[in-house]
Formats: C-alpha cells, structure tokens, sequence
C-alpha cells in the first residue's frame, strides 16, 4: 500500500499568505482613502496601489475592493477639479451678493449654481466618499468582498 500524501502543500500556504498580502495591501488602500479626507495627497498612492495590486487580485474577493478604490478615487478627482473650478464664481457670488443685499437669501440663477454645488453637493459626495471607504475598510477586516 502506498501512503497518499497531499499534492503541493506548499501553493496553498503559498496562496494564504498571498491572500492575507492583499488583504493587507486592500486595507492600506482604505487607510490611504480615508487619509486623503485630510491630506487629499495619501488618494494617489491608494489608487496607484489598487492598480498594482488589481491584477494580483482577479478572482479573489479582494478584486471588488481594489476596484472599489479605484471607483472612489476618481469620482473624488472628478469632484475636487469640478470644485476647484467653481469656487471663483462661488466666492464671487456669495460676497457680490451677501454684501450688496444686506444678507438676504439670494434668488437662484446660474451663478448660484456652483454654490448650490458647495452647500449641498460637496457634504453628500463627502458622505458618500467616507461611507464607501469605511464600508469597504470594514469588510476587508471581515475578509469579505465588498
């Protein structure tokens, strides 16, 4: 009788410790994420690392999550250039028409719009920023996709 011995023990040791890098490289990229609310600089390196770590990743429950920063990482880049863009005329619109009007509430017209974009637009991207980022950061620590 022959004694039947697991075939290549080693590539699943192997595969969990690459798997537990991803994980660990998933829950940087959040960290980084939720950094960038502060710093806005710590984005780059989270989304260059979910583009390194993506390929390594297909087919894992890690891929959801290095795609999600991705996703985040640009709808914030869309945002801040969109919000750069429009603070002049937001800046503009508030002080011309706060101070010429004795504080009334303005009438809406199209130099209101961008800040429409400040006073509500912004605090629910932001929102919707943080809660992507903790959800995602929450289900990687429970090994779970996102």
């Amino acid at each position: 009788m022959s004694e039947i011995s697991p075939a290549n023990p080693a590539p699943d040791a192997q595969a969990g410790t690459d798997l537990s890098g991803l994980r660990s490289m998933a829950m940087l990229a959040y960290v980084l994420l939720l950094l960038s609310c502060v710093t806005g600089l710590t984005a780059v390196g989270a989304v260059i690392l979910a583009y390194v770590k993506k390929r390594d990743a297909l087919g894992t429950v890690w891929q959801s999550h290095f795609h999600n920063v991705i996703v985040v990482f640009w709808a914030m880049l869309t945002v801040f250039l969109v919000g750069i863009m429009t603070l002049p005329i937001s800046l503009a619109y508030f002080f011309a028409y706060f101070y010429a009007h004795d504080f009334e509430w303005p009438s809406l017209s199209a130099l209101s719009v961008p800040f429409v974009f400040w006073l509500v637009v912004f605090p629910i991207f932001l929102i919707w920023v943080l809660y992507r980022t903790i959800r995602g950061l929450v289900r990687a620590g429970e090994n779970r996709a996102y």
